[in-house]
């Protein structure tokens, strides 16, 4: 005698047991089925095989055969036992349509069962944006240099990127140590691929030589591989302060009496004016 089968989507995980996982019902390229298993003969006996099928198109009993067969569907096990399968190999964002049929050991197959669809997710972005190669150092300040870069794309070299990272070091950067080195703040947002970016680095020394380099992340997360790097040093634009206490002296000139005339040695006395403690 034929069996039916009910199918289902996955939409849990196994809830006698506290704390489970929850299991995906769909991810971007399969879907979780899960039913009850049917009998050999209706509801009695252990059936032989089934037949999974999948399409994206609405599954009938007349287009049933021209569906995918999905060949990793598990053997039946005694009736009334949940059964689940994940479905694989399907494509990203599209509708499938799932339905099932058992066998008996003849075999008798079972009509078809119920049909179901569900939609698969986009796709993961997994293209890093393109890395930024025209890093310029386009003017300094005792405590700022400025940058000029063109801006990359979100994936490699299109679409628009989401943000950058901008690190300065005064020794030279590189993919080892970039996590440890300062992180500027304020960068710009990412313009479209092509389009010239500027940006000024501050919280410099004055008279101190900076490594400056950058990596772009796009929406997912993804970041750019390491930009060139550029240095530059800041300069000693700090000019001496100027003299405040100028004011006007004079010279005492005078003869030591100590010696004989002809041996006597002149003398230099410089007095300060009263407003300079002299008298």
């Amino acid at each position: 005698m034929r069996s039916y089968i009910v199918l289902g989507l996955l939409v849990g995980g196994l809830a006698v047991l506290p704390g489970a996982a929850t299991a995906q019902t769909v991810t971007w390229n399969s879907v979780s089925l899960t039913w009850t298993a049917p009998g050999d003969d209706s509801l009695t006996g252990t059936a032989a095989e089934y037949d999974l099928r999948y399409s994206t198109a609405a599954i009938t009993a007349a287009n049933f055969s021209a569906a995918t067969r999905f060949t990793a569907t598990p053997a039946p096990v005694a009736p009334g036992n949940p059964q689940t399968v994940t479905v694989t190999g399907l494509s990203p964002n599209t509708t499938y349509y799932f339905a099932i049929k058992t066998a008996d050991e003849v075999p008798n197959w079972a009509g078809i069962s119920n049909v179901i669809s569900r939609t698969t997710l986009a796709a993961p972005d997994n293209t890093r944006p393109g890395p930024v190669a025209t890093v310029t150092v386009t003017g300094t300040t005792e405590t700022t240099a400025s940058l000029r870069w063109t801006a990359v794309g979100d994936d490699s070299l299109t679409g628009t990127a989401t943000s950058y990272d901008v690190r300065y070091s005064t020794s030279p950067i590189t993919d080892a140590n970039w996590a440890s080195i300062t992180q500027a703040s304020g960068e710009p947002a990412p313009g479209t691929p092509g389009t010239q970016q500027n940006f000024t680095v501050p919280g410099l020394t004055r008279q101190t030589t900076y490594y400056f380099a950058l990596k772009v992340a796009d929406d997912a997360g993804n970041l750019s591989a390491l930009s060139n790097v550029v240095n530059a040093t800041t300069p000693d634009q700090t000019r001496p302060a100027a003299v405040s206490d100028l004011a006007v002296g004079f010279l005492w000139l005078g003869w030591t009496t100590s010696l004989p005339a002809f041996e006597a040695e002149p003398t230099t006395t410089v007095a300060r004016p009263p407003s300079c403690g002299g008298r």
